[in-house]
C-alpha cells in the first residue's frame, strides 16, 4: 500500500454488520484525498459537475452521467471538483450479488461490476459507461427512492433496498456500451467471453472457443481471465456447472448420474468426487467444519 493513502472500512459508513450496504449523496467542494476500500467495493454515479479522478496516480475527468466502480484496495481521490456532486453506494461485492446468479450471465454486469474494477487495480482505464440524458433521469428516480428508503427505518427495508440494488444493477449492466473505441477492451472483450460461458456453461467449450469469442489469442485470453478471475476458464465453468448441480439435487428428484448428466459431465465419477470436493464431504463421509 502506498504511503500516505487512508484506508477505509465499510465500518466507516454503517454500523450494521448484518447488511453490508450503505447509500448517500455526496457533494466534494475541495480536493479528495487519496484512499482505498479495504473491505467494500464503491458504485459512483456522477449527478452533477465534474473533477477529475486519480485512480493509481492516473488522472482521467468524469462529468455528470459517468457511471463506474471502484474496487477494494484500489487507490483514488479527486481533485479540481467543479459542481461535484455523486451518489455513492458502498457494498460487499459477494454478499450483494450471491442471491442474483441471473445477473452474471449479463455481459455488462462481469464489464461493470466484476472486470472493471480488477483491471483498474492494473492498468489505467477510463469506465465505458456514461449515461444518457434520458437514461440518466431513469436512473436518478432510482437512486432518490433508494435514498428514501434507506433512511427511511420502516420494516423490511433491507429487503427492499436489496430488490432496488438489484434492478439498479441490472439496468447499468444493461446500458453498458460494448461499442467505440479501443480504450477498455480487456474489459469488453473478457465480458462478452464470460457471458457466453455463463449461458452455455453445460455445453463442451474450449479455451480456443473462448479465445475466438474475445479476439484475442488463447495465451492472452487465459491470462487476463485467470488475473482477473482467479481461476482458469475451465476452472470457472466447472464451479457454474457444480453450483447449477447443488440447486437440481435440492430442487429435483433427479438421481446423481442424471444430474451430472444435466450439468454437463460425462463421467459420473468425475462429478461425485468434485461434488464431494465441493461441500467439503471427506472420504469418511462427514462434513468439514470451517
Amino acid at each position: 500500500m502506498e504511503n500516505n493513502v487512508t484506508e477505509a472500512y465499510l465500518s466507516w459508513f454503517t454500523d450494521d454488520v448484518e447488511f453490508p450496504f450503505f447509500i448517500q449523496y455526496g457533494e466534494h467542494g475541495q480536493d479528495l484525498y487519496a484512499h482505498c476500500h479495504r473491505d467494500f467495493n464503491e458504485l459512483v454515479i456522477v449527478t452533477e459537475g465534474s473533477a477529475v479522478h486519480v485512480v493509481n496516480n492516473e488522472e482521467y475527468m468524469i462529468e455528470k452521467g459517468d457511471v463506474f466502480v471502484v474496487g477494494n484496495d484500489t487507490v483514488h481521490g479527486y481533485k479540481n471538483p467543479e459542481n461535484f456532486r455523486i451518489c455513492n453506494i458502498m457494498y460487499r461485492h459477494s454478499e450483494m450479488f450471491s442471491a442474483l446468479p441471473d445477473i452474471m450471465t449479463g455481459a455488462g454486469y462481469q464489464a461493470l461490476f466484476v472486470l472493471e474494477p480488477h483491471i483498474t487495480k492494473e492498468q489505467s482505464f477510463r469506465s465505458r459507461l456514461r449515461l444518457k440524458h434520458e437514461n440518466y433521469k431513469a436512473v436518478k428516480l432510482l437512486l432518490d427512492d433508494m435514498i428514501q428508503e434507506y433512511q427511511s427505518g420502516e420494516e423490511c427495508r433491507k429487503t427492499m433496498l436489496v430488490s432496488r440494488f438489484a434492478q439498479l444493477a441490472v439496468t447499468l449492466s444493461r446500458l453498458y456500451s460494448f461499442d467505440g473505441e479501443d480504450s477498455g477492451q480487456d474489459v469488453v472483450n473478457i465480458a462478452k467471453a464470460v457471458s457466453y460461458m455463463e449461458n452455455h456453461f453445460t455445453e463442451d467449450i474450449s479455451a480456443g472457443q473462448l479465445a475466438k469469442l474475445s479476439h484475442y489469442s488463447e495465451r492472452h485470453f487465459m491470462r487476463i481471465f485467470r488475473k482477473a478471475y482467479n481461476a482458469s476458464p475451465l476452472e470457472y465453468i466447472i464451479g457454474l456447472r457444480i453450483n447449477h448441480a447443488c440447486m437440481l439435487l435440492k430442487s429435483t428428484g433427479m438421481s446423481i448420474s442424471e444430474t451430472a448428466e444435466k450439468c454437463g459431465f460425462d463421467d459420473v465419477n468425475y462429478f461425485s468426487r468434485l461434488f464431494k470436493k465441493r461441500m467439503g464431504i471427506t472420504p469418511s463421509g462427514y462434513r468439514k467444519e470451517y
